[in-house]
């Protein structure tokens, strides 16, 4: 005769119970098992890149970006300096054949200046030499004018200033010395390193159109905008 145990333990220990708790402990311990396997995958994917496994290499990756400006020689940004030297040369060129204005104190002098010293340039008033440098610039300005337009020059001496007042700002040069040479002599006028002024005109300048010979004034930049 079967014996039928009707105590409240007998399901717990019954052997189907058993088999249904081992196998719903082993599929627990499964999902853990490939969620921890999952997690540590992701880890190591978002990692890979910041630690160098797996991801591109530099070369693949390209040039790096550089977050600091660069600079040039005189500690500016290259972004800055090629800024300043586009002002410039928007600046420092004639506007409608006007070069800039010229002023001598000492002689109360005051005119503008030219682009070019054609004829029909020098007929209105003083002319800038295209070929010269620009004030404010290395290199030797060349102004020229008929004499009749410079006749108080007469009065000009060593240590004289002249004021070039230009768009980008005020240059001044003194007056180092005066001399005449034959009308061709263009020696006063060639390029320089430094900062220089030469004015030209014809010798005498009471002769006007019958002066033969050529008179120069020579200057040194002392001073203007940067």
């Amino acid at each position: 005769m079967a014996l039928h145990l009707r105590t409240a333990g007998w399901k717990r220990f019954h052997p189907a119970r058993l088999r249904g708790r081992r196998a719903a402990k082993a599929i627990l311990a499964a999902g853990a098992t490939a969620f921890v396997a999952g997690a540590g995958i992701l880890a190591g994917t978002l990692a890979a890149p910041m630690l160098g496994i797996g991801g591109p290499t530099v070369t693949e990756m390209g040039p790096i970006p550089i977050s600091a400006p660069m600079t040039g020689a005189n500690g500016l940004s290259a972004l800055t300096d090629l800024t300043s030297r586009a002002e410039v040369a928007m600046l420092d060129r004639p506007v409608n054949g006007v070069a800039f204005h010229m002023a001598i104190p000492a002689i109360d002098y005051s005119s503008t200046v030219y682009e070019g010293v054609s004829l029909p340039t020098l007929e209105k008033g003083p002319g800038h030499y295209p070929s010269t440098a620009w004030p404010g610039h290395p290199g030797n300005v060349g102004i020229a004018a008929h004499n009749v337009y410079w006749l108080a020059f007469s009065r000009l001496k060593a240590g004289d200033t002249v004021e070039l007042q230009t768009r980008r700002g005020l240059f001044v040069y003194r007056i180092t010395g005066s001399k005449i040479v034959e009308p061709d002599d263009q020696s006063e006028l060639l390029p320089s390193v430094d900062g220089r002024l030469t004015l030209t005109t014809c010798w005498p300048l009471w002769a006007g159109a019958y002066a033969t010979k050529r008179f120069i004034f020579s200057a040194v930049a002392i001073g203007g905008v940067a």
